[in-house]
């Protein structure tokens, strides 16, 4: 009996690991200077998006060009928001009707009209391995 319960959880551990073995791979461009964090913000639904993250993290930004490894994500459809939290104060900053004063970026360099843009615009299939470059503006 142990040996057959073994022989089962050993086949789901082989059959599990390969959905979880592919990596995403973000190449973050036009980082103005270093200092402070990069915050990174991945959802999964657009009823979730810019509000509730399936994932969240931030990185120091090391250098004006900035390769981070997310791994641990199921393939699934993704969406990615980013800032440069240059002053280190934990918030995107803005000015003036809203408009961000920190530079920031989406997933497919998408960009919104009169605000950020839909999930839609900014949504991708993760399946395998995935390299994203997100500019920011």
């Amino acid at each position: 009996m142990k040996k057959m319960i073994s022989t089962a959880v050993l086949w789901l551990c082989m059959s599990i690991g390969p959905l979880c073995a592919q990596s995403l791979t973000l190449e973050v461009h036009d980082i103005e200077k270093t200092g402070g964090y990069l915050y990174v913000a991945i959802y999964n639904t657009a009823e979730s998006f810019l509000k509730q993250p399936a994932t969240a993290f931030r990185v120091e930004a090391t250098d004006t060009l900035l390769t981070i490894p997310c791994r641990g994500l199921p393939a699934g459809e993704y969406a990615i928001s980013l800032f440069h939290d240059a002053n280190g104060n934990g918030r995107l900053d803005t000015g003036n009707f809203g408009i961000p004063t920190e530079r920031y970026g989406f997933s497919n360099d998408a960009e919104g009209v009169m605000g950020p843009p839909a999930y839609e615009k900014c949504c991708f299939q993760f399946e395998g391995d995935v390299k994203l470059v997100i500019h920011l503006k």
